[in-house]
């Protein structure tokens, strides 16, 4: 049993968090962070099929700077990204986006800055948390194999060891699930589009020749199997992360990427020899069709297929540290976490009539970014992007992109809206 307290096994838990990715490790985080002493925790178990974590994967996301060049948290959610502060590898005052050998190039007026976060810091540095609390397990290697709710209980079926030989398999009760997994009512094939990507960093022999600009959207282009642009970072003078992306309509393996990354890194590195360093790659669902509750409200859902991602981005990584700082509040407060709030209205609505324009027509992409990058205030823009637009924000997207497949799309969503309530007898709630 890999677990970080091998000498304290537990049979009932007051809360089992299923999965160690980014969301269950970040409430864990917060669970600590927030409680006024260590004893106030409530007795947590983390449940995670990886035996170790690596450097699978990067986060990044947008934030204004102090001056000491930190992410600075919002207001409105206190230290939500405070634990990114010390995460943070990498900082660029400008970001492009390009197509066609047009660019844009965007820097704040107010602080703004680009982020980037490596996983395994991250996960090294919420391991030291939750070591520091006695409440807290983590135990890698296992799964949740059964849960069923009973009356005074959630009652899980662990399997433990799963990559070695022998699987251990106990039982434990909890008093509350928050379960990171994608829901079985929930099928990722059915989002609207599937932002499917595989990256390399890669380590090159010389010098590159990019300017200190995160690349977050380059080279946006148009095949026959639809809309695909490379995300290039210089991570420094002979590092560069390149990953290569695709909004698809049908659900694809992201390893059947690994040649077009190659083929992006050759490109993006030219004439210089490089070495991979590590690669990462998933898929990230884009508008996905709400699933039914839970039934039982000890059962809450989190993670990418429950809203942790921007539907019309598939940006998450500050969403899940507002998510969880909520979630942990109510944990602490009452006994009750929540799952993710639903996003403004008017904002759903924008993010569904985006990405049925591009799913409908691929080849319009490229224009909707780009229109999007030349048109509107880099500050509304980033608001816009990372969930706190105010109206004019949202009227300045909307008056910048081309207003034809547009309204034709919101047309489509609004009749689609309309049958969906129709079915349901509450068709007023749509208008």
């Amino acid at each position: 049993m890999q677990t970080n307290r091998p000498d304290q096994p537990h049979s009932d838990y007051e809360l089992v968090i299923i999965g160690g990715g980014c969301s269950g490790l970040s409430l864990a985080a917060a669970l600590c962070r927030l409680a006024v002493q260590p004893e106030d925790v409530p007795r947590t178990l983390i449940v995670e099929p990886r035996s170790r974590y690596t450097s699978d994967r990067s986060w990044c996301f947008w934030a204004e700077a102090k001056q000491d060049n930190q992410a600075r948290p919002e207001s409105h959610v206190s230290q939500a990204i405070d634990i990114a502060g010390g995460l943070i590898t990498r900082s660029w005052r400008a970001w492009e986006f390009s197509a066609e050998s047009v660019s844009h190039r965007h820097t704040s007026g107010s602080g703004w800055n680009y982020h980037y976060v490596p996983s395994i810091r991250f996960y090294e540095k919420v391991e030291e948390q939750l070591a520091e609390n006695p409440n807290i397990t983590l135990l890698k290697d296992a799964r949740v194999s059964e849960a069923k709710p009973n009356e005074n209980c959630i009652a899980l079926r662990l399997e433990s060891g799963l990559s070695g030989a022998t699987v251990e398999s106990r039982k434990v009760t909890a008093g509350q699930i928050v379960d990171t997994r994608i829901p079985e009512n929930v099928d990722v094939a059915s989002a609207v589009l599937k932002q499917v990507f595989f990256g390399l960093e890669v380590r090159l022999q010389s010098p590159h020749r990019f300017d200190d600009v995160a690349r977050v959207m380059d080279d946006m282009r148009v095949d026959n199997e639809g809309f695909m642009f490379d995300y290039v970072l210089p991570l420094d003078s002979h590092s560069l992360l390149v990953e290569f992306t695709r909004f698809a309509a049908k659900s694809l393996p992201p390893e059947s990427l690994r040649l077009d990354a190659l083929e992006s890194a050759r490109r993006v590195c030219g004439d210089s020899g490089f070495q991979i360093v590590r690669e990462e790659s998933g898929v990230i669902p884009m508008g996905l069709s709400d699933g039914v509750g839970p039934s039982d409200p000890r059962w809450i859902h989190t993670g990418l297929g429950a809203g942790a991602a921007r539907p019309s981005t598939g940006y998450a990584f500050t969403r899940i540290q507002r998510w969880a700082e909520i979630c942990a509040a109510g944990i602490l407060k009452d006994g009750k976490g929540q799952g993710f709030p639903p996003d403004r209205p008017l904002l759903t609505w924008m993010d569904k009539v985006f990405l049925r324009t591009i799913a409908s027509n691929p080849a319009l992409a490229p224009q909707l970014f780009m229109s999007l990058a030349g048109k509107v205030h880099p500050d509304r823009l980033l608001r816009f992007l990372t969930d706190r637009p105010g109206i004019r924000d949202l009227l300045a997207v909307m008056l910048a992109l081309p207003k034809l497949p547009l309204i034709r799309c919101a047309l489509a969503e609004v009749h689609a809206g309309i049958v969906t309530a129709n079915r349901s007898h509450t068709w007023h709630e749509v208008l």
